[in-house]
């Protein structure tokens, strides 16, 4: 949470010198976490446990974030939502069947619009005043 709010009041601070939002932010740590405790409650098919979604303990990204993480810049440099495009191919080559299928890949779009529309400088929900 201090590294959110850190983050998010230097990209305030550069939109309020400016007069309006011009830098975004894209809050792919968010839907991260947002996914992890989707697979903590087991509500993430092809995924039991976290350490799942990384493939070492630095935190390198399996394809299931680095499709989230996607999803949430889509959602932010297009202004729409990713609900609804085909899997990605990082997906689709992916060696665990159970993450090529719509059903996960539609998670991971609804998890990055949620976080993207649920953030005041995403730029797709309220604008934020300056």
């Amino acid at each position: 949470a201090p590294y959110f709010k850190q983050m998010d009041d230097y990209v305030a601070a550069l939109n309020q010198k400016l007069g309006r939002q011009v830098v975004f932010a894209v809050p792919v740590g968010q839907a991260v976490l947002a996914l992890r405790e989707r697979v903590i409650a087991g509500n993430v098919p092809g995924i039991q446990r976290q350490s799942e979604l990384f493939t070492d303990k630095l935190g390198h990204p399996q394809a299931p974030v680095e499709a989230l993480a996607s999803y949430c810049n889509f959602a932010v440099l297009y202004r729409r939502t990713p609900v609804g495009l085909p899997i990605p191919a990082v997906l689709e080559r992916s060696v665990n069947p159970l993450w090529r299928e719509e059903k996960l890949n539609l998670i991971l779009q609804q998890i990055a619009w949620d976080a993207v529309t649920g953030h005041p400088l995403g730029g797709v929900g309220a604008p934020t005043s300056f």
